[in-house]
């Protein structure tokens, strides 16, 4: 297979109508004879294309998840994409119209904003041994191996691998630097985890797309709660959002505040209605 029956491949991969693993073995198998001739700019561009394989994967991944509302894992591969992304940006750059990567990476984030996660565990680790990923050797500050972290070396990016570490502390923050770590509540009797988040925002627009790579936007503003919002309700009346309180202890507390407003813009809206003015075609609307 020469680079060109690759490149076509690639421009193609959003059709889905070749094996993705098949694909990847082929330039595995090619990738190798390069390491083994020592050619390693052939070979670092080979492990180009995988990664960009390798992302496709999981998107299709992520997205078949959320379709069947395994919303936790499929957060976990919108994570890995993320990372996998950042290792690819480093050795390739890519513009809107190649190889669908910027539809991925727009949807990735567009996703991550419309998750209910808030609230994340972030740990302090400190790493007492590691070693590297290309030569096994162990590494500190005094015994260096010469590899670069993010580097590529015979086809395979360089990275530290952690082989003794110690917890320091927990702490909770919102913008963490592991995005795995999401806080789940436990019951109490079973000890069992419990998802106590509302995933009716992402429910809803996968009400309205079919396939990983049909276009929809996000657009995002603030709007602020108003008493018209919730109809004709008196004060001691039943709230509308049957929470079984009376209003005024309810969703009246919220007057007045801000909140965020999600339009999404997709290229074929149902005639499924969830919520209103949640959506723009986008024919009719900026890109």
């Amino acid at each position: 297979m020469k680079n060109e029956e690759i490149v076509d491949k690639l421009n193609n991969i959003h059709l889905q109508n070749f094996s993705l693993e098949d694909f990847e073995e082929q330039i595995q198998i090619l990738k190798l004879d390069f390491v083994k001739n020592g050619n390693q700019q052939q070979a670092k561009l080979l492990w180009i294309y995988q990664t960009i394989i390798e992302i496709h994967k999981l998107y299709v991944n992520a997205f078949n998840l959320l379709k069947g509302k395994s919303y936790y894992q499929a957060w976990c591969q919108l994570e890995r994409i993320e990372i996998t992304l950042h290792s690819l940006k480093k050795h390739f750059s890519y513009d809107k119209k190649q190889y669908f990567l910027w539809h991925i990476e727009k949807s990735v984030k567009n996703l991550q904003v419309i998750y209910p996660y808030r609230l994340f565990a972030s740990s302090e680790i400190l790493k007492k041994k590691k070693k590297c990923s290309v030569c096994d050797k162990e590494i500190s500050i005094r015994n260096s191996c010469g590899h670069i972290v993010g580097e590529i070396y015979n086809g395979e990016m360089c990275h530290r691998i952690v082989t003794e570490a110690e917890i320091l502390g927990i702490s909770l923050v919102e913008n963490p630097g592991n995005k795995y770590s999401v806080m789940f509540l436990k019951d109490e009797k079973t000890d069992e985890q419990i998802d106590q988040y509302n995933y009716d925002t992402i429910d809803y627009l996968f009400e309205h797309i079919t396939s990983p790579y049909e276009f929809w936007d996000l657009e995002v503003s603030q709007r602020e709660t108003k008493k018209e919002d919730f109809g004709i309700v008196g004060r001691n009346d039943p709230c509308p959002c049957n929470s079984g309180k009376k209003f005024k202890k309810c969703c009246l507390l919220s007057v007045g505040k801000k909140y965020p407003h999600y339009e999404f813009i997709v290229l074929n809206p149902s005639d499924k209605t969830l919520m209103t003015n949640t959506l723009k075609n986008k024919n009719a609307s900026r890109n």
